[in-house]
């Protein structure tokens, strides 16, 4: 054997051992963390799927307890409140004053009412108030008289003014007649304008006119409504006084 078959037998030899051991090593490193990864990628997923349905369980219970309660409340509150607006003697009894206010320049009458030393809006009203080129009332004043299907007793300045339009009034002029422009209802106010205190809250002949500064210097309104104001007066008063009713002309 010359000195190159001795080279390649111990290449041969060097070479057989390194093939066989090379795969048991690769084996060794590869198997190792490919178990242990599996291993905490389930049990990662099992803590997920854990903490997922405890929260899908928990959450509806939550809103179901705050929600309900509250719808039912806001309802019975908003039925309240309309129910309120619609009849303003419901409460009647509670009522330690009631206060009326009168913008003369929107045309339109607050009625409030002091309950437990607060005060609280009950209804309000579209009227017709003075004229823009008149006298008119302003401030604080009180009711001296009610009266529903009233009389109407014109003044001489009023007998006079009507008789220029053609119309010759009574010095009397009885319930229901087309020339009572009292109408249905009417409140006799205290205020007064150069000494004279011939001012009132009442009804019309002429709804079309509610809304509008067109008046002697009296609020009118719709004969529904003064009737309604004149009913809610006279109840309280049964309860109270007429020094418990205050009228405020703006």
């Amino acid at each position: 054997m010359d000195e190159f078959d001795k080279a390649d037998e111990q290449k041969e030899s060097k070479k057989a051992p390194e093939k066989i051991e090379k795969p048991k090593e690769i084996e060794k490193v590869v198997e190792a963390p490919k178990v242990e990864k599996i291993e905490k990628l389930v049990d990662t997923i099992e803590k997920v799927q854990r903490v997922t349905t405890y929260e899908k369980v928990e959450k509806p219970e939550k809103l179901q307890k705050i929600e309900v309660p509250t719808k039912v409340e806001k309802i019975e509150k908003a039925k309240i409140k309309k129910e309120d607006n619609l009849n303003p003697l419901s409460n009647i009894a509670k009522y330690e004053e009631i206060l009326i206010e009168v913008d003369s320049i929107n045309n339109y009458m607050s009625v409030k009412a002091r309950i437990d030393n607060q005060i609280k809006d009950i209804k309000t009203y579209t009227v017709s108030t003075g004229k823009d080129n008149i006298k008119k009332p302003f401030g604080l004043g009180k009711v001296s008289k009610i009266s529903l299907n009233p009389v109407w007793y014109p003044t001489q300045d009023t007998i006079n003014s009507f008789k220029k339009r053609g119309i010759f009034l009574p010095n009397i002029v009885p319930p229901g007649n087309k020339y009572n422009y009292m109408g249905a209802a009417k409140i006799n106010l205290t205020h007064e304008v150069d000494g004279k205190s011939t001012y009132r809250i009442h009804g019309t002949l002429n709804e079309k006119t509610i809304g509008t500064n067109e008046s002697a210097g009296c609020i009118r309104m719709k004969n529904n409504d003064v009737v309604q104001l004149a009913t809610l007066l006279n109840d309280f008063t049964d309860l109270r006084s007429l020094n418990d009713v205050k009228v405020i002309l703006k």
